[in-house]
């Protein structure tokens, strides 16, 4: 998919490192975007899918105080459309047993830190098709 491809579409980076998540949003926005929110944690992102409707959200698996399988869990336990929304997973970890969790609970997709930009435009060109 190229970066114009994402045009159409709004992301939410939940991350609740501060650099790192400026650095992807801002990598996100060399992408296309056409709108790219922000959350610190599980509890804010599950209010800024709310507020802001994302098409996909990008999420750390590790983050204080609601980790990304609480923010996965309280996604897929809400209404439609929320319990479709593609989430993409970011982790240093990739052990089995965490992956195999996310993966119960609806993660759409997993990407590897650090995160390139090439990586991104494949993983999100994939979950929005």
């Amino acid at each position: 998919m190229s970066a114009s491809a994402f045009g159409n579409f709004s992301v939410l980076v939940i991350e609740d490192e501060t650099f790192t998540r400026m650095v992807l949003a801002r990598m996100l926005g060399g992408l296309g975007f056409k709108a790219v929110h922000q959350a610190g944690d599980g509890e804010a992102g599950l209010a800024a899918v709310r507020e802001h409707a994302p098409d996909v959200v990008l999420c750390d698996v590790e983050m204080k105080p609601l980790d990304g399988l609480g923010f996965l869990r309280g996604l897929r336990g809400g209404a439609e459309p929320l319990r479709s929304l593609p989430v993409v997973f970011m982790t240093n970890r990739a052990d089995e047993g965490r992956m195999a969790e996310a993966r119960d609970l609806g993660a759409d997709i997993f990407i590897v830190k650090p995160v390139t930009p090439d990586a991104l435009r494949d993983t999100l060109g994939r979950c929005l098709g």
